[in-house]
């Protein structure tokens, strides 16, 4: 993905970072356009390869586990208790493949957007590598207007307004009416992670007629943490860093046809 660097989303970045008087609020909105960059295309070709992979291994296991189409009624009938929710599981593990967040996997297009997302993450977030994350981890939103509401939301309940003009802008470099919107709830090991992080929000605003994504972030962190590493840095500064500051430190074959924008 290549970062899109734009004046006035920087002024909303610097808006959504303050102090309440539980913990440090960190937010932004990052701007990508889906124009593979550095080693996306590995990136993208490795995805492609193990959805579709999942995707077909789903198939053969429904296919195997469902009742001959030949067999009786009767017979069919005498299928016990536990052989019906093993069956039931099955077919129910290979349609959550085949309908995920981003339409069907057996479609390059649902694989490609869900393939942006990972890309975003990892940009955005280079400590960390979202390459093992699947499609069920994320969620498609109803409409713009209700993460809208859910992020202001957010906002309101830890005290601080929306900064004027924030949707304003992000519409001018996005056009939410045209977007369609996917969420991801950051896992506990992600938040263990990033010391002192106490909860995490994501938005994805993708535009396919622009090929552009918006990322929308929001966390929080421990007030203790931002101190903590202010004295670090002091000490860094003055040439004094002992070894406590080790405490807070974070720990091709192609399938199909994904092909990305150049």
């Amino acid at each position: 993905m290549k970062f899109v660097e734009i004046q006035d989303l920087e002024l909303i970045n610097s808006a959504l970072e303050f102090d309440t008087p539980d913990c440090k609020v960190v937010g932004g909105c990052d701007l990508y356009t889906t124009k593979a960059a550095g080693g996306d295309k590995k990136l993208y070709k490795s995805i492609d390869k193990q959805l579709n992979s999942m995707y077909q291994e789903n198939l053969m296991l429904s296919a195997s586990l469902s009742p001959p189409s030949f067999s009786p009624p009767a017979e069919r009938g005498m299928l016990s208790k536990s052989s019906e929710n093993t069956l039931s599981s099955s077919l129910l593990a290979g349609s959550s493949l085949g309908s995920s967040p981003f339409g069907p996997l057996d479609q390059v297009s649902s694989r490609r957007t869900f393939a942006y997302l990972i890309a975003v993450l990892n940009a955005s977030h280079p400590d960390h590598d979202f390459s093992s994350l699947r499609p069920v981890d994320f969620k498609r939103e109803r409409s713009a207007s209700q993460v809208v509401n859910a992020f202001n939301n957010t906002l309101f309940g830890v005290g601080m307004p929306v900064p004027p003009r924030l949707w304003e802008i992000v519409d001018s470099h996005i056009d939410l009416k045209d977007c369609v919107i996917y969420s991801h709830t950051p896992s506990p090991s992600f938040l263990a992670d990033e010391p002192g992080t106490i909860w995490s929000m994501m938005w994805f605003f993708f535009n396919k007629r622009r090929k552009r994504v918006a990322y929308l972030f929001l966390k929080g962190t421990r007030h203790s943490y931002h101190l903590q590493s202010s004295r670090r840095n002091s000490r860094h500064e003055d040439g004094n860093i002992s070894d406590e500051m080790e405490d807070y430190e974070s720990e091709d074959e192609v399938v199909g046809d994904l092909e990305m924008d150049e």
